[in-house]
Parts: C-alpha cells; sequence; structure tokens
C-alpha cells in the first residue's frame, strides 16, 4: 500500500522539496547578479575574447538548473502512485513535521485569527447562541437574491446574534455540512492518533465516487476533517463517519459503522448545542444512506421532515470549529484571518459560512437557500451586501 507514514522519508523529501524550491527562487537573482558582471565586464574590456561566451553559458547553465526541478515535479506526476517514492512526492506538504500526525500550530500562529491562544479549545457541550439583541436583517440587504427564500445569521465570536432572518428555518445543508462533520472528526476520534483509511464502500456509496480519492489512502484526522476544504471531498466524509462508527461501536462492516457513525455525530452535535440540526448525510448531499433513499425537502430546500441544517446552528458549530487548533489549522486559517467560504450545495442550492476579524473581534456570516434555478449565481452580490450592511450597521 502507498501511503507516507514512514517520516524519515517524508522529511527527506520534504527537505528536497525545499531546496528544489529554493534553487527555483535564487538561481534567477544569481542569473542577474553574475549576468550583469559579466556584462560590465565586457563593456570595459570590448576586446576580450570569452565575454559573449562565458554570459552565453551562464544563462545555458542557469536554465539547466532552474528547470530541474520542473522536470522532476512532472516525472513525479507523471508515476503518480506507481511507487510509494513518487506518491510520498506529490503528498507531501513541504513543512518537516516529524514525529506527528497533525499540523503543529503552537505559538504565535495561533494569534493569527485570536489575539489570545487560550481561546482555543474553549468549545464543548453546553454552548449556545444568544439572540436576545439580534436586529432584523432589513429586506434591501438581500435585494440581490429575491426569488430565493434566504436563511441569515451574523454573530460574534461568543455566540452573540446580532442579526438574523429566519435563523432557525430547518434546510437542505450542502456542503455546509462538512463544517459539521468536520468538527466531528476532530472531537470524536483522535487528531494525534488516530487515521482516515479510504475504503471500497464509500467509494461505491451513490453520488459520493471521487477519482482524487483512492481506496487505502490514509489521513490524518486533521487533513480528513478539513481535506480540500471548503470544497472538501464527500468520500472523505464518509469515511470519517464511518470512522466514528468503528470507534464507538462494535462493527466490521463499512455500511452499519457510516449508519452508526452518522448517528454518533447527530448525538454530538446536540451535545455541543446544535438545536435543530440534523445530518441527512456527511457531505451534505440529500441522500439519506441509512433509509436508501432521497432526503425530505421541498423545491426550495426547506425540510419536509426531521433531517436538515439552520443557520443558527451553523455557526454555533463554526464558533467550536474555528476554536480547535486541528480544525482551524487544517484550513489554513491562520493564513488568511480564517475567512473561507463554501461555494460547493446540493442541486440548486448553495450555501455560505465566512469569518472575518473586524477591530480586533471575530464575527461570522452563515447564509444558507440560494436558490440559482430562479436568481441564478447572486452569492457574490448578496453576501457583500450583508457583509457591508453589517459593518456599517452592526459593528
Amino acid at each position: 500500500m502507498n501511503n507516507c507514514d514512514d517520516t524519515t522519508l517524508s522529511a527527506i523529501l520534504t527537505i528536497v522539496k525545499n531546496i528544489m524550491t529554493l534553487i527555483q527562487i535564487f538561481v534567477p537573482i544569481l542569473l542577474i547578479v553574475f549576468g550583469t558582471i559579466s556584462f560590465i565586464k565586457l563593456v570595459k574590456n570590448p576586446e576580450e575574447k570569452n565575454g559573449i561566451k562565458k554570459i552565453i553559458n551562464q544563462f545555458l547553465a542557469a536554465a539547466i538548473v532552474f528547470f530541474v526541478p520542473v522536470i522532476v515535479n512532472a516525472i513525479m506526476l507523471l508515476l503518480g502512485e506507481t511507487n510509494n517514492i513518487s506518491y510520498c512526492w506529490n503528498n507531501v506538504s513541504g513543512q518537516i513535521s516529524i514525529g506527528t500526525d497533525y499540523i503543529d500550530i503552537s505559538g504565535k500562529e495561533k494569534q493569527k485569527i485570536y489575539g489570545n491562544a487560550s481561546d482555543y479549545e474553549k468549545g464543548g457541550s453546553g454552548v449556545s447562541m444568544n439572540n436576545t439583541n439580534a436586529k432584523s436583517i432589513p429586506s434591501s440587504v438581500l435585494a440581490g437574491a429575491p426569488h430565493s427564500n434566504l436563511s441569515v445569521v451574523i454573530a460574534d465570536d461568543n455566540g452573540n446574534i446580532l442579526a438574523e432572518k429566519d435563523p432557525d428555518l430547518l434546510r437542505e445543508g450542502g456542503s455546509t455540512t462538512k463544517v459539521f462533520t468536520g468538527l466531528a472528526a476532530v472531537k470524536l476520534l483522535d487528531p494525534t492518533q488516530d487515521i482516515i483509511i479510504s475504503t471500497q464502500y464509500a467509494q461505491n456509496m451513490p453520488y459520493m465516487g471521487d477519482p482524487d480519492v483512492k481506496v487505502g489512502q490514509r489521513l490524518t484526522v486533521s487533513q480528513a476533517a478539513t481535506k480540500d476544504f471548503p470544497g472538501s471531498s464527500n468520500i472523505t466524509t464518509a469515511n470519517i463517519a464511518i470512522a466514528i462508527g468503528k470507534k464507538y461501536y462494535n462493527t466490521s462492516s463499512d455500511a452499519d459503522a457510516y449508519n452508526k457513525g452518522m448517528d454518533k455525530i447527530n448525538e454530538y452535535l446536540m451535545e455541543v448545542g446544535c438545536k435543530r440540526t440534523k445530518l441527512v448525510s456527511s457531505s451534505g448531499v440529500n441522500y439519506n444512506y441509512g433509509a436508501n433513499r432521497w432526503g425530505e425537502f421541498d423545491g426550495n430546500g426547506i425540510s419536509k421532515g426531521t433531517f436538515g441544517i439552520t443557520a443558527s446552528d451553523l455557526v454555533l458549530v463554526t464558533t467550536v470549529a474555528m476554536k480547535d487548533e486541528y480544525f482551524a489549522s487544517g484550513i489554513g486559517g491562520r493564513n488568511n484571518n480564517g475567512l473561507f467560504y463554501i461555494k460547493s450545495g446540493t442541486q440548486a442550492y448553495k450555501h455560505g459560512i465566512w469569518g472575518f476579524n473586524h477591530k480586533g473581534k471575530r464575527y461570522y456570516i452563515a447564509l444558507l437557500g440560494f436558490n440559482f434555478h430562479v436568481d441564478g449565481d447572486t452569492r457574490g452580490t448578496v453576501s457583500k451586501s450583508v457583509y457591508n450592511w453589517a459593518i456599517k450597521n452592526l459593528m
């Protein structure tokens, strides 16, 4: 099986990749420096016989050295997973991490999202949202999607809802579901010990197939919880549910583990503080795999049964997730102030959740219910309108 669990091999390949990156950075610089020196010498002494030849040789040598990394990367991509070296070469992160299965985020890097590192790991049971002073969102702010029935929640990092519209309407979650399953992964599994292994069962699940995920692929919990986030692989979320099911229940069946894992995830979400959310699937695909039928949602993506997510629960879970070091580091939030925007959805419905820092405080905005059939892709227009209104009127 191809994997990169050998930390020595991973570290060596990482060092080599970093050296090759440095080559591509510094070779052009050195070429400019030495080329300039040679040119100045040639100008001062135009009779020098080898002046032009020397400059040409410098350019040729630099070009050869510069393109060696490009050629090596191309060969490794062509080899793909045919051997362990090429597999690890294509999957190592470029950051040396020896003796750990997760991204090390110790020290000052934590402060790029929160000013105080102790703000991490505060989320847990009993968390609740407070909408005592919540304002109504004017219809003019949502005018960019006149026919979509949107749910909106704007909240601060302490769980205070500043403004809302239909916050507890149970509706189809789309890919925002992956915030819920991602949080469950890092809380119900051990990010430092457990490994997510991609199963054949998940690969064969209806509407879950992903050619970029190979059976037997191994991911740490943090990697799986935030894989390609925010797009995230549907099949990886299925493997998360299977891993949770096998960890908490005595079952060897992947199908049984998936269904039991989803039950455990939904149970955990209630413990965290979700009021109504109950996931129909691990990824947001509108299909009930336990019952082997489509989920129960109407033509506007609003639940006709017990399954679905709410905007208020989405903000709640996002707040908790972004305070978890494994989840937050996995989506690279510390490099961009935690800004993330979920663009994928199920069928016609597109959903979004994002966070931002403003004047030293952190806020979240959730928008659910964009209907492309009637309003087209209005996410960008409406999201900008909501954001600008929030900055001007709430902060």
